[in-house]
Formats: structure tokens, sequence, C-alpha cells
């Protein structure tokens, strides 16, 4: 008990001290964040989530997401009700620090309990020295944070009183553990770590917004930090005790997702490259809409050619956003906005291409022309409820302009750069994601759904309100055509996904209002299940790889090469930009960013004071 109370208010005081001994700046955390973020999410990817899911199965993943995303969506709901009062004398901002400041108790108090747990009061007594570092590296810039945002606003004491509640919290979770039986213990075990891992990776990765680094110090520093993380982490899942019920089920599970994410990610770097060149090209050669183009025909044409043109750009939901916004600007017809909107993010060629590679090219083919049409009928839908007016607009402006002294060159290499930063995270979400379900759903496991069509409702019901990228949902796909899944849900799933999110549809209401909004959506759903249907009835099968990918295969040299270039670019990305800012679009899309400022220029930001007072929408501490 008592390593887990000294790494509880050890880290609390560490994280105090930084900050009141040391540089008032979040500048001179970003490393230690940066760090923090690594070290918890390897170690709960690598360790803390296998071991639960090799006592519950999927159960871990479905408790781990709502600890992830439930704190964000109450968060929001708090701060809107609150906001809505008249009279209100606290500033909005500090409503979230307050209300992330409750969450976080409750965060440390999960913390105490995994300490306990791992510091030697859990069923098998057992240590782990790599899971108590990881939860005291976080601990130390989430209080660092926490006491700069305070004590500037209050006082050095009133952030000292602050930070003494946040160690009281850990501590009580080890008490907890500490008292209570171990038969009990032992059975909320994994549901325990499961809730811990979802609250740390919530914490220390809610605010995403980080400043690029300016110079090679700070991105040396930035490289070293990710690297001290990973060794970190891999010392826990290597040399640590297995904390499962069924002996080193944690360690066969992680074997497991790691040999399935390894196949996955040789299928895919190769497909993912040769889709990112093609649609820099298109994107780099791709001239000026005229507004003849965007206003002429009738709806139908317009949304055929909005459909046309979007498909084939790789281009997901949070960058489509505002191209469609241009559009609309510029007197482009409902129907062709509504179409280019979702038939956009729905496809891709990079996506067209790991269709193929992974499911098939009658699957592929199938997709493509699913995507254009359901997009299409959708944009008709809301042309026909909505009455636009016309809008005054220059000839020929440029929808998207560009530099044309710029070399070719430099212009396609700035948009490969663009679509990697966005696309690439949600890759590597997306393979981890397919790579868990791999290893823990039987094979064939989900065929009793199949015959019923209640496999189609399912994922219709989670894809319809999450952010889905194209591209990184279909190594997942294929995952689930081997666990048992239809084709027809599947493809109900890759088309929904993408297409429809919170933010579409509050950009849909917006332009369009409510009633034009939800009839859109409406007939997007119903068109997108009678493709459903029809893809089961009539028998598209996906040509998923034999036996899965929960073993290792021999690879040919374009595989291996694919991905080590990939894995270069992606490290060049995070070079430039920094790793926090390189994830934020994750953030923006699960709702844990404040912004979008992302670092898009690669590294260079404008002239900031590096003791700049804090901003309180910056405190990750919700």
């Amino acid at each position: 008990m008592w390593l887990a109370l000294f790494v509880s208010v050890g880290s609390v005081a560490a994280g105090a001290a930084v900050v009141l001994l040391g540089s008032r700046s979040h500048r001179a955390l970003e490393p230690v964040r940066t760090f923090a973020l690594v070290a918890a999410g390897v170690v709960v990817l690598a360790q803390l989530l296998p071991a639960a899911m090799a006592d519950i199965g999927l159960w871990a993943l479905g408790v781990f997401g709502i600890a992830l995303v439930a704190p964000a969506g109450f968060e929001r709901i708090v701060r809107f009700r609150s906001g809505r009062g008249s009279g209100s004398r606290r500033d909005p901002s500090w409503i979230a620090v307050e209300l992330g400041y409750i969450g976080l108790l409750w965060h440390k108090l999960a913390d105490g309990m995994a300490l306990g747990l791992f510091g030697g009061l859990g069923p098998t007594a057992g240590v782990d020295i790599g899971v108590l570092v990881a939860v005291a590296a976080h601990t130390v810039p989430i209080t660092g944070v926490l006491v700069l945002a305070y004590a500037d606003r209050y006082g050095t004491r009133h952030a000292v009183v602050r930070a003494v509640g946040v160690a009281a919290a850990t501590c009580l979770g080890v008490f907890i553990v500490g008292a209570t039986p171990a038969q009990t213990m032992e059975l909320w075990e994994p549901w325990i770590l499961a809730v811990a891992s979802g609250l740390l990776l919530h914490v220390i990765g809610h605010d995403w917004r980080a400043e690029a680094p300016r110079d090679l110090s700070g991105r040396l520093a930035d490289m070293l930090a990710i690297a001290a993380g990973i060794g970190l982490a891999m010392l826990a899942a290597g040399g640590g005790h297995e904390h499962t019920h069924s002996g080193e089920g944690g360690g066969e599970v992680r074997q497991e997702i790691f040999n399935a994410l390894a196949e996955l990610t040789l299928e895919t770097a190769p497909v993912l490259l040769i889709g990112l060149a093609i649609g820099a090209l298109l994107q780099t050669f791709g001239g000026a809409l005229s507004t003849r183009w965007l206003q002429g025909g009738s709806s139908l044409g317009q949304a055929f050619r909005g459909a046309v043109v979007g498909a084939p750009l790789p281009i997901c939901a949070c960058g489509v956003l505002p191209l469609a916004e241009s559009l609309r600007a510029r007197g482009g017809g409902p129907a062709l906005v509504v179409a280019f909107l979702l038939a956009t993010p729905e496809l891709g060629v990079e996506s067209f291409a790991l269709t193929a590679r992974f499911l098939g090219w009658p699957f592929a083919l199938m997709r493509l022309g699913a995507a254009v049409a359901v997009a299409m009928l959708a944009a008709l839908v809301v042309a026909w409820a909505f009455k636009s007016e016309a809008r005054p607009v220059a000839e020929n402006e440029p929808v998207a302009p560009g530099s044309e002294r710029e070399g070719v060159w430099r212009r396609a290499m700035d948009h490969f750069d663009e679509l990697l930063h966005h696309v690439g995270p949600f890759t590597l979400v997306g393979l981890v994601l397919a790579a868990y379900t791999q290893a823990v759903l039987p094979d064939g496991g989900m065929g009793s759904w199949a015959g019923s069509g209640l496999d189609i409702v399912v994922i219709s019901l989670i894809a319809v309100p999450s952010y889905v990228c194209a591209a990184a949902a279909t190594p997942l796909a294929a995952v689930l055509i081997g666990k048992g899944f239809s084709s027809g849900a599947v493809l109900a799933g890759l088309l929904l996904g993408p297409a429809t999110n919170l933010a579409t549809v509050g950009f849909l209401r917006a332009a369009f209002g409510p009633r034009a909004a939800w009839l859109g959506l409406g007939a997007l759903i119903l068109a997108v299940w009678v493709f459903a249907v029809a893809a089961n009835l009539f028998g598209l099968e996906a040509s998923v790889p034999e036996g899965g990918f929960g073993e290792t295969h021999g690879h040919s040299v374009w595989a291996l090469a694919g991905s080590a270039l990939l894995g270069g670019l992606i490290l060049r990305g995070i070079w430039r930009s920094g790793l926090r800012v390189w994830l934020a679009s994750l953030g923006d899309a699960f709702g844990s960013g404040h912004g979008h400022d992302h670092g898009h220029d690669h590294g260079q930001t404008g002239d900031h004071d590096q003791d700049v007072p804090p901003d309180p929408e910056r405190t990750p501490v919700a």
C-alpha cells in the first residue's frame, strides 16, 4: 500500500513543484505532456485493455469507449445549460475548468484504484512498475497545468489546496482497493481497468491543442519524450505481471493484437500511399470551378456533379465542411452542395484502393456506386425541401485558391502532407480498433446476427452519430466480414459512418433548415439500407484473405517498403509539427479539442510570448 500511496502523493507534488518552483509557462510542460500521452496511451493499449479483454471480451472495449467520450459530452451539456442561464457572473471558460476539476477528482479516484491493483493490493498481490510510472507520468503535467491555471487566477495557496484535493482523491482510490475483499476485487478488476483506461486517455488527451516546436531543441525534446514514453510502455508490457483471472490471458490477447496490427499495417500502407499520392495530384492540378458550373442545370445534374467531383477526393468529414460552405457561399445549388458534402467523405481514391485490396473489386465497385447514388438521393431530397435564394458571386472565383507561383512539386507535396496529416491519425485508430476486434471476436461469431439482418441496424446505430474516416474504416470492415457480419451490414457502416456525424448534421441544419436536414438524413439512411439489403439478397461477397489477419504471413518487398516509407513520412510530419499537433484532428472529431489550430504550417508559428497567461480553455482537466 505504501508504494501506491507514495506514487499518488509524489506525482501530484512533482507536478505542483514543476510550476511553482520552475517556469510558469505552458510551453515548459509540452515535452512532459507528450511523454505522458505516449506512455499512457501505449500502456493502456498494450497492457490494461488486453488484460481486461482477456476476462470480459468486447465488453471491455465498450466500457472503455464510454469512459473515453462520456466526460466530454457531459461537460458540453452542463456548459450549454449553464450558458442559457441569465445573470451568470461566472466566466463560461472557467465553468469548464471547475467541471474539469470535478471530473479530474473522479478520474484520480479511478487512478488510485488502478495504483492499488498494480501496487500490490490486487487479487494477485503483484507489483507492476511500468503501470505505476505511467500513472505518475500523466499526473505530473495534469497537476502542473491545473496549479498553473489556479495560481494565476486565485493565488498560490488556492492552487496548492486544489492539488491536495487531487492527491486525496487518488489516495482514497488506493484505500478502497485495500479495504475491498479479494474475491470482490477479482470480480470487478477488469471493469475497473476498462474504466480507468478510458478516463486516463480522456484526461491526458483532452487538450489536443499544442504549439508546434519552434526550433531544433523543441523538436528534439518532443521526439525524446516520444521515445521515453514508448520505452516505458514496452517495459510495462514486456516485464510486467499479468493481472488477469486467466493467468497469461492478457499476454495472449496482447500477442494476437500485435500480430493482427502488423498484418493489417503491411496490407494497408502501400495502397494508402498510392491513394494519397493520387489525391494530392487531383488537388494540385484541379482547376477553379466557374459560377455557371456551380449554379447551372437541374437539381439532378447538380447532384450528379457534386457527387462525382467529391467521391474521388481523399478528404474526411472535418475537411469537407469548409469546402461545402465555400461552395454554398459562392452560390452553389443545394443539390450540388449536399451531394458534395456527403459523397466526399464516403469514399476517396485511397479508400477505394483499400476496399479493392481488402474486400475485392466487386465490393469496391458496389461501394463506389452506392456512395454516389445515396449522396445524390439525399441531395435531391434536401433541394426539394429547401427553397434556395440566388446570391451574387464573383465569376470564376476559385473554391480553394492556391499560389500559382509555387512549383508543381512543392504544391503536390504540400497537398500530400495535408492529406496525411488528416488521414494518418484516423488510419492508426482504425488499424488498432480492427486489431482489437480481430483478437477478441471469434471467427464467424456474429453469423446469427447476419442471418436476421439485425447486424445492419446495429452497425447503422453506431455509425450514424459517430465520426468515421473512410480509409480507416476499411481494414475494420474486412475484420468484421471475417467475424460473421454480412456484406450488407459492412457496406452500411462504410457509407453511413463517414457521411453522417453530428458536425455534418449541424451544418445541414444551419445551411438548409431543420426540416430539409432531417428529411435528407432520413433519405440517406433509407437508401443505404436498400443497398445493404440488396447486397445480401444478391449475394455480394467480400474476398477477405483466408485465415483473417490474426496470423503472420510472408509479405512482399513492396509491402515492407511501403510500410517503412509510410512510417517515415508519419515521423517526418510529427518531427515538423509535434506529436500533439499531429494528433489534433482526433480531438476535433471526438470533441476533445478546442479549435482547429493544428499547426498545418508544419512547425511555423507566429510570434508569441513564451510566458503568456494561461488560457483556461487549455487546462486539460476534464
